[in-house]
């Protein structure tokens, strides 16, 4: 009977061990995931911010383009 209880207890150790192990691999996991969408929004971001200051710096020398054109004459 005792060579049953140990064997029980054994198995039981060893569940007990490999939920700790999965529950733990699980949160290291969720961790990488959040740090990973943090990156990749911040990394948009700056993205976005370069085009928007490209798009307003294309739009101004456009500007002055136009602004340029208007004060020339058809015959000139």
């Amino acid at each position: 009977m005792s060579k049953n209880v140990e064997a029980l207890k054994t198995v039981a150790q060893g569940a007990l061990g490999a939920m700790s192990f999965g529950a733990y691999h699980q949160y290291t996991t969720n961790k990488l995931m959040e740090l990973n969408n943090e990156n990749q929004d911040f990394k948009y971001e700056l993205f976005m911010e370069k085009m928007e200051n490209r798009h307003r710096n294309e739009i101004n020398e456009l500007r002055e383009h136009i602004e340029t054109l208007k004060k020339k004459t058809w015959f000139m």
